[in-house]
C-alpha cells in the first residue's frame, strides 16, 4: 500500500518510512499529528501501539484513527453481516482475482473492537478530548484524541 501511496502522492517533503507500531523509531514529542488507517486492528498490542503514538505526539497533538468497528447488534444485523461476509468477499474475488484478502477483512473486522472500547483503550494510553463517529452502518469508525 505505501509503494501505491507514494506513487500517486505529489507532495513534496514528504517522508515515507515503514516501522513496527509497537517500537516507532522516531523521538518523543516529534509529531504535531499521528494519523492511522487501518492499523490497529492489524497490531498485537493495541495499547502498545497507543501508546507509542501517544510517545510520539508533542503536547497538544492529535491522533485520529479510522479503522474497522465490529458493529453492535440491531435489526440491520442480519444485512451488515452478509454484505460483510458474503457480498465483499465475492466482489473481491470478481475484481481482483482474490478471494481471501476480502475474507480477511470481515474476519479481522469481527475480532477487533467496539468503538467505545477502542475509545476507552486511548484514554488509557494518555489522550484526552477522546471521540468517535461511526461510519458506513458502523462496521468503520473515526477515533480522535489529543495528547
Amino acid at each position: 500500500m505505501m509503494r501505491v501511496g507514494k506513487d500517486r502522492v505529489t507532495l513534496s517533503g514528504l517522508g515515507w518510512s515503514a516501522a513496527d507500531a509497537l517500537c516507532l523509531p522516531f523521538p518523543s514529542g516529534g509529531f504535531d499529528a499521528v494519523v492511522s488507517g487501518f492499523l490497529l486492528r492489524n497490531v498485537s498490542d493495541i495499547q502498545g501501539a497507543l501508546r507509542e503514538q501517544h510517545r510520539v505526539l508533542a503536547p497538544g497533538g492529535s491522533i485520529v484513527v479510522l479503522d474497522t468497528t465490529r458493529p453492535s447488534n440491531n435489526l440491520l444485523s442480519p444485512l451488515i453481516n452478509f454484505h460483510l461476509h458474503t457480498v465483499i468477499p465475492a466482489l473481491g474475488q470478481v475484481v481482483t482475482g482474490s478471494r481471501e484478502a476480502y475474507t480477511y477483512l470481515p474476519e479481522t473486522t469481527d475480532a477487533f473492537l467496539e468503538a467505545k472500547k477502542l475509545a476507552a483503550l486511548m484514554v488509557q494510553a494518555g489522550f484526552r478530548e477522546v471521540g468517535f463517529h461511526h461510519l458506513m452502518f458502523a462496521t468503520i469508525a473515526i477515533h480522535w484524541g489529543r495528547k
